[in-house]
């Protein structure tokens, strides 16, 4: 289930141009939690960086609220 902050860290990322790039691990879980709903996928480009793009039901999910 999608919590207030989901929608509103989809929004931002939207915002951005649809991706985000991580090197934090500790950055990730927000983020992780994204994917697990289906609005991000993620791109493993090491094993620090992440990239996520927003997938079109994120973007759905972006425009709901």
């Amino acid at each position: 289930m999608a919590q207030p902050d989901d929608f509103k860290l989809i929004k931002q990322i939207v915002a951005a141009g649809g991706h985000k790039h991580v090197t934090d691990e500790l950055d990730r879980d927000k983020y992780q939690r994204l994917v697990e709903l289906g609005w991000l996928k993620a791109f493993v480009a090491d094993i620090g960086d992440v990239s996520y793009r927003v997938t079109e039901r994120g973007r759905a999910a972006a425009s709901r609220f």
